[in-house]
């Protein structure tokens, strides 16, 4: 048994398992078993290049990340990968897709490029090979990179369809940037690590190296932690920067060519919360210490004599400065208070002498509006004098005349209407005595005629 165990372990040694790279069909959906490495296993969409092809890199069998690849510009246009915890390897060869320079020759697994030469003709003419890099200044960078990947599997990254050409700079910039912002800053907020998911990309710029190999315009990097509280974050590297910029995965979007859709259901893209703001702070803090592990012993001395130096220059300025404004705020405070007080006294001064002609031109109309009533009174009296009738006051100064010189000739008419007076009533009673008397005689006499029968004498 145990002469077996050495022998099945030397052969694993000498003959490793396999490394496999599927190119799925036309008519197969999203990444088939690769669809694993994606939110709720819906890969991203709106990346429009019809030379695109979909790979589903594998390692003895079993799904270790998913690739989208531009044949046209002989680059990935982004890889999908999971967090895994992974020790540092070694490097070996690179490897290569036989099935995207020739779909027929049957191989369906990654392979050395120095193996795949002699059995590919036209290796090269829709990806990248070595050669390409190596005639030129720039390096391969892995979009899947090699520290999320344990001991066998690295080998599986280490293939050319998973790698972008950049500057020497920009790859160290990128490849300790990208490794310290997940193990530092997105691990440490994700509650479960299977929950976090990765897509890096690279944007193909209209500038090429060796074999029309694009060189990209940028790098980027969105994760996602698809826990209760989803949250997401994106990253960005011009080929200019020297380190990742963080922005949401809502921002890095808007950057992409096409109308961009990374993960479904947004996972928190368009808000921000505790977990984002903590990846941004452990990013800034461990930027600054970087900075200052950097400047090595010496300089640190130096810089902190620079501030004391500084501290206690700012302390005599801002004592000075304090002085200065004190003294400049009693002398503007006292000529403020000069400057109201005699404003003050020309405006009361203005105000009064304005006022003057005005007073004048009040009493004027005062008086004249005095003059003006005296002379409407006047008037009035007069048009009531002038109303009365003339005769009427002539007839009123005669009247004691005609009054007193009347009295004799009323008291004559009076006398004489007594007199009158009584005279008629005399008349008046013997008027009425004889015509008692004759009627009295009368009436006797035709009552003694009827007694005694003598009518004739009285009759002739």
């Amino acid at each position: 048994m145990e002469a077996a165990a050495v022998l099945a372990l030397c052969a694993l040694a000498f003959f490793p398992p396999p490394l496999q790279a599927r190119v799925l069909r036309a008519d197969e959906d999203g990444f088939a078993e690769c669809s694993v490495f994606f939110k709720e296993q819906s890969p991203p969409g709106g990346f429009a290049d019809p030379s695109a092809v979909r790979i589903c890199q594998k390692y003895n069998g079993e799904p270790r990340f998913a690739t989208l690849y531009s044949t046209e510009h002989k680059t990935p246009l982004y890889s999908a990968f999971r967090y895994t915890e992974a020790a540092p390897g070694k490097d070996e060869g690179w490897l290569v897709e036989p099935q995207l320079d020739d779909p027929e020759s049957g191989a369906e697994e990654m392979m050395d490029e120095a193996e795949a030469k002699e059995s590919i003709a036209e290796l090269g003419s829709h990806q990248s090979v070595y050669e390409d890099y190596a005639s030129s200044d720039y390096e391969p960078i892995l979009l899947n990179p090699d520290f999320l990947n344990e001991g066998d599997f690295q080998r599986a990254t280490r293939t050319l369809t998973n790698v972008v050409p950049v500057t020497p700079n920009f790859r160290k910039g990128w490849s300790t940037e990208v490794e310290r912002i997940v193990k530092e800053a997105l691990v440490p907020q994700c509650e479960s690590r299977e929950s976090l998911y990765f897509i890096a990309g690279a944007v193909p710029s209209d500038q090429t190296m060796t074999s029309n190999v694009a060189i990209p315009e940028f790098l980027w990097l969105a994760a996602c932690c698809n826990a209760d509280e989803a949250w997401s974050m994106g990253f960005i590297q011009k080929n200019t920067g020297t380190h990742p910029e963080s922005l949401t995965v809502e921002e890095l979007k808007k950057q992409l060519p096409g109308d961009v859709q990374l993960f479904v259901n947004n996972c928190g893209e368009d808000a921000e919360n505790a977990q984002q703001s903590q990846v941004l702070e452990t990013i800034s803090q461990r930027r600054s210490e970087e900075a200052e592990e950097a400047i090595g012993p010496f300089f640190r001395f130096i810089r902190f004599i620079a501030r004391v130096v500084y501290g206690i220059f700012r302390t005599i300025f801002c004592v000075v400065w304090f002085i200065v404004k004190q003294i400049f705020s009693i002398i503007a405070g006292g000529l403020c208070c000069l400057w109201n007080g005699v404003t003050s006294y020309l405006l009361a001064i203005g105000k009064v002498l304005v006022n003057i002609p005005y007073d004048i031109l009040r009493v004027l109309g005062n008086v004249l509006m005095g003059c003006v009533r005296t002379l409407d009174h006047v008037l009035c009296v007069v048009g009531m004098i002038a109303r009365i009738p003339l005769r009427f006051i002539l007839d009123l100064g005669s009247f004691p005349y005609y009054t007193i010189c009347a009295i004799p000739t009323v008291a004559a008419e009076i006398a004489t209407g007594l007199f009158g007076s009584f005279g008629l009533l005399i008349d008046s009673l013997f008027g009425v005595t004889g015509g008692s008397y004759s009627v009295t005689s009368f009436a006797c006499n035709r009552f003694v005629q009827r007694f005694t029968g003598l009518t004739g004498g009285y009759e002739e």
